[in-house]
């Protein structure tokens, strides 16, 4: 009834605007204006549709998934043979919006959920606002802030999307408004035709479907505004709160060094104290409870995923252990560490929630803060000196002690006397264990105990400073001291633990066959480097986490952010701390980066892809000055100087190429021909004008050439284009061994021939795809000159091939009797004295002379 009486209504209306236009005051002046009638409606109908705000139009078709139509003009109609497609598209349309329609089940229940949210915000308030107007404790104030913290951070999450479905619901609303005039000026047209009553009907069906799916998606939107205007208000009322909440952290700050206490010895009301500590522990219980249970139930996926990673860790740790096992390379510590998975799984577990813990209420950190107690304690005995273990199971104790204390909320006397008695036991502990009787034979073992032993000694130094101002009246002073020193130092312990365990899984790693496979010769230094960063980063992390027990992180971080933006400069030019040391990071940032994507590119990726030899060192070394490039670029940008002031430093720099940078640009681009070209790759063996050796590295100037004697030479690109270059590996590893051979006059040359091949064909690194040869070259002065021929399918071993078969040759040869002659000589000596050849002739030189001359022959 409702669609029924919505279309008759819009038909109704159209037709007494159609009657008052036609029978008005005015019906002369259309009537004489009835012949321009047909130019009046070309004109319309060639008027493009008014066009909305460029920006709006941007947003909503990137928001909305709904196909909107062009627009047309109002008073249009629809041709009768396009009504029946035009009425499909319509329906497609009306689907597509109907299902992004919420349900008004799903609206109710937001609704109604937005308004619990109000109220549970409105009582919470009043909590917030009663504990305020009392003495709260630094904790419970870092509590209320990050409940509220979060809270904030879950209202302006559902505005943005309140706001977009807002936006999506409004579009579709517009989208409707443009489908409807063409269809209602269709119906006025034709509503009266005979003949045609089913495609009137029609008709009248699709414009009570747009009144329909028009009337639902306002009331969504109207339901939608509602809450998005209860949310707003939410998160301003959150806002509030947490100013005032900032407000009392700061006036705590300010009351450090504020003797706002009483004295301990001052009696106290006892019986008014036991009557108080009851409702007080019960208040802080329900609020800590109620706080907890909110954040689990609104985290629940986190909490999933905790669990998740617990299980992925345990399982990675355990098939980890199983495969070191066999490695006896890896160290004992590493053993030690790995043959406890479970305790390596909390701890990983437990640093993939740091970031929800810095979130969560006190109660659920201080959970995972006591569960940090079984990894040190597994952890981290082991790894340390047997006589040192009572240190850490004694800090162990009292920082379980010092949690339990942070998380029960008792009045505030009570509190400080328990307190004292804390900061007293732990003062008395590690005095103890710190006496010289104790404490001397430890000096002698390293600089590290000794370290820590100052330590210590410095932590003494807080704690009785602590007590003190306890007993005196600086109560926040002594809470933040006393628990600094306590907190402060297992917290070193937990991160060095962290540190410890994280590099020994490292160092295991790259034990492994893969990762030396891959890392070759950087094992060492990417161990020494991860090590480094590790240590760092723990370093990092306990040093926030001590400033802010200090209560001085925000004065701290407030004062390192004015140094970084103080301006630094003179003149016109100025640059600020901050923005150097930003251009350095993305420097070093992006100089590793580009370094670590090359490597993983060149070992990783293009190994696996069907390239030929030496592209994927062309693909990686290309992609490396890209990246530098880009990193040039970005820190350009980041130090705020636009490229269009380096018209005057091209112009100069185009001077320079043309005289005195002629060989570096020409060394460059010599460089780019042979990545693009690849006439030499990376391990070819080439010969430079007689320098003979191994193609170690292609470089943007010059390239690297590793002698086999074992130099570096040096060589510019430009001589490898402009020069001869013979590269004996270019296609093929194959070469060609010559080993030229003579034997004595009278030998069968045929069988020297048969012995040699045999002798190459006999041999193991002698390739046989392409057969060895023996030649018959000639006649020598003294022998016959034989040579044998064949291949090696290694550039790097046929010197050694070729000795090899060469010895194999004489030792054949020796055998079958085959004479292998040494040279001999006629020396003719005209004159000699009769002494001197008495000695040749004694020492068995034959001596001859010629019929009637003087001149003798000595024959060798």
């Amino acid at each position: 009834m409702t669609q029924r009486g919505s279309s008759h209504r819009i038909t109704a209306r159209a037709v007494i605007r159609e009657i008052l236009d036609r029978l008005g005051p005015c019906f002369v002046v259309v009537t004489l204006f009835s012949p321009f009638a047909p130019f009046i409606r070309e004109i319309q109908s060639q008027t493009p549709p008014a066009q909305s705000n460029p920006s709006n139009s941007t947003k909503q078709s990137q928001e909305s998934e709904v196909p909107v139509p062009p627009a047309r003009s109002t008073d249009q109609t629809i041709p009768l043979p396009q009504i029946a497609d035009r009425a499909e598209e319509l329906d497609h349309l009306l689907r597509e919006i109907n299902s992004q329609l919420i349900p008004n089940s799903e609206l109710l229940e937001s609704q109604k959920k937005a308004e619990e949210q109000a109220a549970e915000i409105r009582r919470r308030g009043l909590q917030t606002r009663d504990l305020l107007a009392g003495e709260p404790t630094s904790l419970d104030l870092e509590d209320e802030q990050r409940y509220w913290r979060s809270r904030s951070l879950e209202c302006a999450a559902e505005r943005r999307l309140l706001t977009l479905r807002a936006g999506k619901l409004g579009e579709q609303i517009q989208t409707l408004e443009a489908q409807q005039p063409e269809w209602v000026a269709t119906w006025i047209q034709i509503h009266k035709s005979q003949g045609i009553e089913g495609i009137v009907n029609r008709i009248k069906q699709q414009l009570d479907k747009i009144q329909t799916t028009k009337s639902q998606a306002q009331e969504q939107l109207n339901v939608v505004l509602s809450v998005q205007n209860q949310v707003s208000q939410q998160e301003q009322q959150i806002s509030d709160i947490l100013l005032r909440v900032r407000q009392a952290r700061e006036r705590e700050r300010g009351r450090l060094l504020e003797l706002y206490g009483r004295p301990l010895w001052e009696a106290s009301n006892a019986q008014a104290l036991e009557q108080t500590i009851g409702p007080s522990f019960r208040r802080s219980f329900d609020r800590s409870f109620a706080s907890a249970k909110e954040i689990v139930g609104a985290h629940k996926l986190a909490t999933l995923s905790v669990a998740m990673v617990y299980l992925l860790a345990f399982l990675s740790v355990f098939k980890l252990r199983r495969y070191v096992a066999s490695l006896p390379e890896v160290c004992a510590e590493a053993r030690q560490v790995l043959d406890r998975p479970f305790s390596v799984a909390l701890l990983v577990a437990l640093i993939g929630t740091g970031q929800f813990i810095a979130s969560a209420p006190t109660g659920i950190a201080f959970f995972f803060y006591l569960l940090c107690l079984v990894p040190v304690l597994r952890l981290l005995a082991p790894l340390t000196v047997p006589k040192l273990r009572i240190f850490l199971y004694v800090l162990s104790t009292f920082y379980a002690l010092c949690s339990v204390y942070l998380l029960i909320q008792l009045p505030s006397l009570f509190r400080r006397e328990l307190y004292a008695l804390l900061i007293l036991a732990a003062l008395g502990s590690f005095a103890w264990l710190t006496r010289p009787s104790k404490i001397g034979p430890l000096l002698s073992h390293n600089r590290k105990v000794r370290i820590f032993l100052i330590g210590i000694r410095a932590g003494l130094v807080l704690l009785a400073i602590s007590l003190v101002a306890n007993v005196v009246g600086f109560v926040s002073l002594a809470q933040v001291l006393g628990l600094s020193a306590l907190l402060g130092t297992f917290v070193a312990a937990a991160f060095f633990c962290v540190a410890r365990v994280l590099t020994l899984i490292f160092s295991t790693i790259l034990r492994t066959n893969w990762a030396r496979a891959l890392l070759q010769p950087r094992t060492d230094a990417v161990e020494r480097l991860g090590a480094r960063l590790l240590g760092v980063a723990a370093s990092l992390l306990w040093l926030r986490a001590m400033l802010r027990m200090l209560t001085i992180y925000e004065a701290v971080a407030g004062a390192l952010s004015d140094l970084f933006q103080r301006p630094i400069g003179f003149d016109r030019v100025h640059f600020t701390l901050g923005g150097a040391l930003s251009v350095v990071l993305i420097l070093l940032f992006g100089y590793s980066l580009a370094n670590a994507f090359t490597f993983l590119l060149k070992k990783v990726v293009l190994p696996r892809l069907p390239l030929s030899r030496g592209v994927p060192y062309a693909i990686s070394t290309i992609a490396y000055y890209l990246l530098l490039l880009l990193v040039a670029l970005a820190a350009l940008s980041a130090t705020g100087i636009e490229l269009n002031k380096f018209t005057v430093l091209t112009g100069a720099l185009g001077v320079g190429l043309g005289f005195g940078l002629q060989n570096i640009v020409n060394n460059f681009v010599s460089g780019l021909i042979l990545l693009f070209e690849r006439p030499i790759h990376v391990g070819d063996t080439v010969d430079v004008g007689g320098l003979v050796g191994m193609v170690r590295r292609i470089g943007a100037r010059s390239s690297t050439i590793l002698t086999f004697q074992g130099a570096e030479v040096i060589v510019p690109n430009s001589n490898l284009i402009s020069n001869q270059v013979i590269n004996w590996t270019l296609s093929s590893q194959w070469r060609r061994v010559d080993v030229p051979i003579g034997v004595a006059y009278g030998t069968d040359p045929e069988r020297v021939i048969k012995l040699l091949v045999g002798v190459a064909e006999s041999h193991p690194g002698v390739l046989l795809a392409r057969p060895p040869m023996a030649f018959f070259l000639g006649f020598g002065e003294s022998a016959l000159r034989f040579e044998l021929r064949f291949w090696s399918d290694r550039q790097d071993t046929w010197f050694q091939l070729q000795s090899d078969v060469t010895v194999a040759v004489a030792k054949a040869l020796r055998e079958a009797g085959i004479e292998i002659p040494f040279p001999q000589r006629d020396l003719h000596v005209r004159s000699i004295d009769a002494s001197v050849a008495e000695s040749v002739a004694s020492n068995g030189v034959r001596l001859t002379s010629s019929a009637g001359a003087t001149e003798r022959s000595v024959r060798t």
